[in-house]
């Protein structure tokens, strides 16, 4: 039994009315709070921390009424502030009415108003502190600062860089607690997120300021063929599973049970029910299948709403070889990649669900260290590339690692057709292949990390790899220094930059990096500059020197990253 989510402002408020002394015991309390036991009677939760206190929750928590404790000291108590602070950030926003544009033939540039300015500036200092400390420094009260941050830019119609900030919460407390789910790379991507906001929107443009999250709308009749499905853990603590589907023009689709968990998913995942409509398969075999959805409603992601309400019966799949799912793979390995950079520029909100999956035609080369070695190559050109293919989660718990591992021995010299993950450059992460040689009893496809194969289902006679297998890519400038000080102050805060910056530096101006070893230099001397008042107090100007001279370095390295990345995709290996 899982927390309900808990509104931003609620959680901000129920803190700052704790008393100085308990306050400073709510980051010891919050990993109790998370621990107690749970019970849920319709859309009221219970929690219990002991025999005399309760604590009730209405579902979701949206107004600070919704949450009551039983004890004395309530509501100024540590059992409701950590019971608060431990539960999932409620993401839904009321969609506000759009003025009618009818007979209109111009788009009025969104303009900033004071008030949206001061609230940039009050979630810029929140997430700049958040950046100054660390993930160490960043506890219960770093958190519930940046909440109070986060209501604000909500209320004003800052929905971007709200939304970025709530996954920065959400990431925070995953790192907190050791979730092996968390991604210190995403993490520092969502920094850079809220703060490019906020500081765009502080200079008056308003394009930064993002769109409220929208409710599911009707997107007609749909004949969908299932793909592939995977297990899905989140570092935000939710978990489920997900199956991708896609229509006959190649547009693709996503039926998802994800919510709050107290245990990270599994392989099992897939084998729980798909809720929609009238279709009575589970995730596993709704990706062997198809269906017809009447009259269904989607998010403008592709996330298909989903529920007994809707109409949606099971049909007729197709596999990877046949139409209309064939066509996936007819793009180029490059143009694809081209397709998931341009969707990556965007806000994380506003990108497809399925932007980042790569569709490949290959042959398995062999073992690499994270997983195995793809030639792919261009029908179109003939030209071909190595790729490294890893796995999206190396818990025992899924079994992508032992999957890809036997893949690489067993399956070296044989061709596979493959969806993957991008993830850099010619770097994916495996989700799912299919072969000419694969055996029926998988239903035309294996799903990595819901199915664990064996020696038999390779059975087939082992070809013999290409001689010389080139390496998945030729060497990358060295920007992973740039990148590697970046996420070490996400991770740390100012303290990292005490050493290291400066050799780091030489080492790309070696390289002829100028530009990335100028913004290293800057962040290193942001870091260790600390002015003081005439009292001897830490001037706080000084934290916001950080965080811009943070968001040079990380908007750079992102930048000229993409720009590698789209290169690596489109260079051909000269020994393939």
């Amino acid at each position: 039994m899982s927390l309900p989510p808990v509104d931003p402002a609620v959680t901000a408020e129920a803190v700052a009315a704790l008393p100085a002394r308990l306050r400073k015991r709510l980051d010891e309390a919050v990993p109790q709070a998370a621990a107690w036991p749970v019970e849920s009677a319709g859309d009221v939760v219970t929690v219990r921390p002991d025999d005399q206190v309760t604590i009730t929750l209405k579902v979701p928590v949206l107004v600070p009424d919704d949450a009551v404790c039983g004890c004395l000291l309530a509501p100024r108590c540590l059992h409701r502030a950590a019971v608060l602070s431990a539960a999932p950030v409620h993401t839904g926003e009321p969609v506000p009415e759009e003025p009618s544009t009818a007979g209109a033939t111009t788009t009025v540039e969104p303009t900033v108003s004071a008030v949206q300015e001061a609230a940039a500036d009050t979630l810029w200092s929140a997430a700049a502190a958040v950046l100054a400390n660390g993930i160490p420094g960043a506890g219960a009260i770093a958190q519930a600062d940046l909440l109070r941050a986060v209501h604000q830019a909500r209320a004003t119609g800052l929905h971007g860089p709200a939304a970025a900030a709530i996954r920065v919460v959400e990431r925070l407390r995953a790192a907190r607690r050791e979730d092996p789910a968390f991604h210190l790379a995403d993490l520092t991507d969502d920094l850079r997120e809220v703060l490019a906001a906020c500081h765009r929107i502080k200079t008056g443009d308003g394009t930064a300021m993002g769109t409220a999250r929208r409710d599911y709308e009707p997107v007609g009749d749909l004949r969908l063929y299932g793909l592939f499905c995977e297990p899905v853990r989140a570092a935000t603590g939710h978990a489920g599973a997900a199956t991708y589907l896609a229509d006959a023009t190649g547009r693709l689709w996503v039926v998802s049970d994800v919510r709050p968990a107290d245990q990270p998913a599994t392989a099992a995942a897939v084998r729980t029910s798909v809720d929609l409509g009238e279709v009575r398969l589970n995730h596993h075999a709704l990706a062997r299948a198809g269906l017809h959805a009447i009259n269904a409603h989607a998010s403008a992601a592709g996330r298909l709403s989903h529920g007994r309400a809707r109409q949606a019966v099971t049909a007729s799949g197709a596999t990877w070889f046949e139409a209309p799912l064939d066509a996936l793979w007819q793009t180029g390995p490059g143009a694809q990649a081209a397709r998931w950079l341009t969707a990556a520029a965007l806000p994380a909100g506003d990108r497809p669900m399925a932007h980042d999956l790569a569709f490949l035609d290959g042959t398995v080369l062999g073992a690499d260290p994270h997983g195995l070695l793809l030639a792919i190559d261009e029908q179109s050109t003939g030209r071909g590339l190595t790729i490294a293919v890893a796995a999206p989660h190396e818990d025992p718990a899924l079994p992508y690692v032992g999957n890809l591992r036997l893949l690489a021995t067993q399956a070296a010299g044989r061709r596979i057709r493959l969806i993957g993950r991008f993830t850099g450059p010619r770097r994916v992460d495996g989700l799912a292949f299919a072969a000419a040689w694969l055996g029926p009893a998988h239903g035309g496809h294996v799903d990595l990390g819901a199915t664990t194969l064996i020696r038999a289902d390779l059975d087939a006679p082992t070809a013999t790899p290409p001689p010389g297998q080139p390496s998945a890519s030729a060497e990358p400038p060295p920007l992973h220094l740039l990148r590697h000080q970046v996420e070490r102050v996400a991770a740390a805060g100012r303290a990292v930059l005490l050493s290291g910056v400066d050799a780091d530096a030489r080492r790309l101006a070696a390289a002829h990096l100028v530009t990335a070893s100028t913004v290293l230099t800057g962040l290193g001397a942001a870091g260790r500059q600390r002015t003081r008042d005439v009292f001897g107090r830490l001037d706080p100007h000084d934290t916001h020197r950080l965080a811009q001279a943070w968001l040079t370095a990380a908007v750079y390295e992102h930048a000229a990253r993409r720009d590698t990345t789209r290169q690596a995709w489109t260079c051909v290996d000269t020994n393939h």
